[in-house]
C-alpha cells in the first residue's frame, strides 16, 4: 500500500489551457497539497494522475510502473471529485460498497469491510440511510469510506473541504491528517485556503498558469517563498521593489527614497516581502532597538478583520505598508514603524 507518484516532463493540451511541462515526485505514505489560484490547473493535474485527462506527452509513474497509457481503473488510485459524487439515489451502505461489488469481491468479505470502514470513519449509524438526506460532512465521510475501502496506493482529494462550514471543516482535518499512516496511502489534496495547505501538507506545491513553481516543506514555503508570485499568493502584502548593496554586516537596500537594513549580503535588484504581522507599531514612549528598520508614516486606511484591523500607512509618495494592529487607529494618526531587520525576506528579482 501507499505509492510514490512520479510526474516526468508531464504535458497536457488542453482546449483552452496547457498544462506543464511538469516534473514532480509526490513520496510514499506522504500528505502532499497542491495550492493554487484558481484557474491555475490544481484540479487538470490531479485528473491527469487518475487518468481521466491522458498527458500529451511525458510520463506518469506510480510505484515504478509507468501508467500513463493506463485507464484509470488500472492505476490503483482513488480520486474524490469536489462535489464528493455521492450517488444519491443508493443508501450509504451501497455507496461504500460500489467499489467492491464492482471488483467481484464475494459479500460476506463485503459486508466486514464496509463495517470496518464506517467504523474507522465514524458514520456506522449512517449506513441505512439514502445518500440524498446526508449533509456536507456527512457525505465527505461517505466519499472518503468509498474511495479507501478499495485500499488504493494514492488517494487524490479534489478541494474536499470547500463545501463545508468552518466547524465542519476542523472536525475533518485531523481525519485526513491521518489518512496516511493509518491506511498506507498517498495523499494528494488539492485546494486554494492557506490554512488548510499549512495545516496538513508533509509537502507543498504552489501552481500557477498550469506549472508547478515552487515546492518544499510547508514552513519554509509560507515564511521564506523563493519567488515573488508565491509570497504574493501566501499572504506577503508589503513587497518593495528596491536595489541591494553590501555592507560590512549585510547589506542596504534602496526603495525610493527609503532604507532598509538588512543581515544577509545581498545586491542587485531585489524584492523586500514583509507579512503585515511582522511589523510593529510602536508607541511614542517606545524606542526602538538597533536591530529594527523604523519607518515614520501616517495612516491612510484602517479595515476591520478577524485578527484585528489592518491598517495602511503611508511611508512616501509610493509606499504604504499593511501593518496588523490590535487597536483601531484613525487616519491622519502619525506613527511609528519596527521592523525586525531578521524578518526582512528578500528574493533576488530574475
Amino acid at each position: 500500500m501507499g505509492g510514490m507518484v512520479e510526474l516526468q516532463n508531464v504535458l497536457v493540451n488542453l482546449r483552452y489551457f496547457a498544462l506543464g511541462p511538469i516534473t514532480a515526485s509526490f513520496g510514499y505514505r506522504t500528505y502532499n497539497v497542491i495550492l493554487g489560484p484558481t484557474g491555475s490547473g490544481k484540479s487538470t493535474l490531479l485528473k491527469v494522475i487518475a487518468g481521466i485527462y491522458r498527458a500529451s506527452s511525458g510520463k506518469v509513474v506510480i510505484d515504478g510502473v509507468d501508467v500513463t497509457r493506463e485507464p484509470p481503473e488500472h492505476r490503483d488510485v482513488a480520486y474524490v471529485p469536489q462535489g464528493y459524487a455521492v450517488f444519491d439515489h443508493m443508501s450509504v451502505y451501497e455507496n461504500i460498497e460500489y467499489g467492491l461489488r464492482f471488483r467481484g469481491i464475494p459479500k460476506d468479505k463485503r459486508r466486514e469491510l464496509v463495517l470496518s470502514i464506517a467504523r474507522d470513519l465514524g458514520i456506522e449509524y449512517l449506513l441505512g440511510r439514502k445518500a440524498v438526506n446526508l449533509s456536507g460532512g456527512e457525505q465527505q465521510r461517505v466519499a472518503l469510506a468509498r474511495a479507501l475501502i478499495i485500499k488504493p496506493k494514492v488517494l487524490l482529494l479534489d478541494e474536499p473541504l470547500s463545501m463545508l462550514d468552518r466547524e465542519t471543516r476542523d472536525r475533518i482535518m485531523p481525519l485526513l491528517r491521518e489518512l496516511p499512516s493509518k491506511y498506507g496511502v498517498t495523499v494528494i489534496h488539492v485546494t486554494h485556503d492557506w490554512d488548510e495547505a499549512y495545516s496538513l501538507a508533509d509537502r507543498l506545491f504552489i501552481m500557477n498558469n498550469g506549472n508547478i513553481v515552487e515546492e518544499g516543506d510547508p514552513e519554509q514555503v509560507f515564511s521564506r517563498p523563493r519567488n515573488v508570485f508565491t509570497a504574493r499568493f501566501l499572504g506577503f502584502q508589503n513587497i518593495i521593489k528596491g536595489i541591494a548593496e553590501v555592507t560590512d554586516n549585510g547589506s542596504i537596500i534602496r526603495a525610493g527614497n527609503i532604507l532598509f537594513h538588512h543581515d544577509e549580503k545581498v545586491s542587485g535588484d531585489v524584492y523586500v516581502c514583509i507579512r503585515p504581522e511582522w511589523i510593529e507599531i510602536l508607541s511614542n514612549e517606545e524606542a526602538p532597538s538597533d536591530d529594527h528598520n523604523v519607518f515614520r508614516g501616517v495612516v491612510t486606511e484602517v479595515i476591520r478583520s478577524r485578527l484585528g484591523y489592518q491598517v495602511l500607512v503611508s511611508i512616501s509618495n509610493d509606499i504604504v505598508f499593511t501593518v496588523l494592529s490590535k487597536n483601531a487607529l484613525k487616519p491622519g494618526e502619525e506613527v511609528l514603524l519596527a521592523i525586525p531587520r531578521k524578518s526582512l525576506h528578500v528574493i533576488r528579482a530574475s
